[in-house]
């Protein structure tokens, strides 16, 4: 499993987090689900993230972006109720900038442990996406895995959406599809392609150099149109 800033690291310069203050919450979540405060400690621990997605600003090509990166290590990549906060505010820091931004996704979905508070949040995404939309271009860039809430509520939506070869993309996740579609390949990029669903599928080494075409020129990528 790749390191989330390796990751950011190969497709933009300059990288700058975005502060995040959190508000408190109870150590085991909404729920109270028993043992979950310990867990998010050690997935800290083992990571060096506070949470399951990093945000901020870098530079891609000639031009700045925001970019939204997912660590799979962190809980699966999972989106807890502070994680969709994060994402939100990333894309509304980019309405304001007048930036593009680019989701590097890898994640399984809405996090258990926090039930009801983690569906919310795919809601909460996907509004602060459409609103950027509205003016600005999103590229989704889809790794292994890209599946439920996220890949329909983030990934799915995007203006541009490149798949990384070989990446599990697909609303059904491979833990709760029927046992002999655990390997199908409608479950892959390569069959989101065929079946129109994704643009492009790329090498995962090539990232960069697909990418920062996208950003050669400030023109097309502002308020009312976009280019790839």
């Amino acid at each position: 499993m790749t390191d989330v800033r390796a990751v950011i690291a190969a497709v933009a310069s300059g990288f700058t987090e975005f502060d995040f203050n959190p508000p408190r919450r109870r150590p085991d979540g909404p729920l109270g689900w028993p043992g979950y405060g310990d867990s998010l400690a050690r997935a800290r621990e083992r990571t060096g993230e506070l949470d399951s997605v990093v945000s901020g600003r870098g530079k891609i090509g000639d031009r700045e972006a925001v970019l939204i990166a997912f660590d799979f290590r962190f809980f699966g990549g999972s989106i807890g109720d502070l994680t969709g906060l994060r994402i939100s505010e990333a894309f509304h820091r980019a309405a304001i900038a007048e930036l593009p931004v680019v989701s590097l996704i890898a994640s399984g979905g809405s996090r258990m442990q926090e039930g009801m508070r983690s569906l919310r949040q795919l809601q909460r995404i996907a509004g602060a996406r459409t609103g950027h939309n509205e003016g600005f271009a999103h590229i989704a860039v889809l790794r292994n895995p890209t599946t439920g809430g996220i890949w329909a509520a983030l990934g799915a939506g995007a203006d541009v959406i490149i798949g990384v070869e070989g990446a599990q993309v697909g609303f059904g996740g491979s833990r709760v599809r029927p046992p002999d579609l655990a390997g199908h390949p409608a479950y892959t990029a390569e069959d989101q392609l065929a079946s129109g669903q994704v643009d492009e599928v790329v090498a995962g080494s090539s990232l960069r150099e697909v990418l920062a075409p996208c950003f050669a020129h400030e023109v097309g990528w502002g308020r009312g149109s976009y280019s790839a």
